[in-house]
């Protein structure tokens, strides 16, 4: 919320300790943002573009799964480095 811009190879994860279904929403976010969803088998089970939303009634983003983890990138990263449902997830620190 109310970043102006992001860099080409920034994001955001999103780590859940069990799966559960939760929606995402972009209520005063300034970007695009394109998010991937994985599941316990770190394997991308959804992909969503959301838009930014500026207003009090800002839609929800379901990606109809119980997911683990989810990455937040600019709109179209995913597009653009060829990432499809079914990809791999490895995470590193």
């Amino acid at each position: 919320m109310g970043i102006e811009d992001m860099a080409s190879d920034a994001g955001m994860v999103f780590l859940q300790e069990q799966p559960a279904r939760i929606s995402f929403w972009m209520k005063d976010t300034l970007i695009p943002l394109s998010i991937a969803f994985w599941g316990p088998d770190r394997r991308i089970a959804a992909s969503l573009d959301m838009d930014p939303c500026r207003t009090n009634t800002c839609p929800t983003y379901d990606p109809e799964i119980e997911w683990v983890g989810a990455l937040e990138v600019n709109q179209g990263f995913f597009r653009e480095h060829g990432i499809e449902v079914g990809g791999a997830v490895r995470l590193m620190r």
